[in-house]
């Protein structure tokens, strides 16, 4: 099975969240990195979900989710065999 990564830069408004799997469906293949203003989600949108550590600070947010950096989210998408930007 494929690893997908989304990276979602705005907060997902309720119908844009049917762009995404199921967390049923993904089977733990699928990841999430907020980024940018979708920073301030609460809610997971897939079984993995990360948020950029440094947007984040920059908005004063804090997130439930774990942080990454910018050297994370690149060897996420190093390692994703498919990427979707929402």
């Amino acid at each position: 099975m494929k690893k997908i990564l989304y990276i979602v830069s705005s907060p997902p408004a309720p119908d844009g969240l049917s762009l995404l799997p199921p967390a049923s469906k993904s089977q733990g293949r699928a990841s999430v990195v907020l980024i940018q203003g979708a920073v301030t989600q609460q809610q997971a949108l897939a079984p993995r979900v990360f948020v950029l550590g440094d947007d984040a600070k920059s908005r004063n947010v804090i997130s439930p989710f774990p942080s990454v950096s910018y050297q994370d989210l690149l060897g996420m998408i190093f390692e994703a065999d498919n990427i979707a930007v929402v």
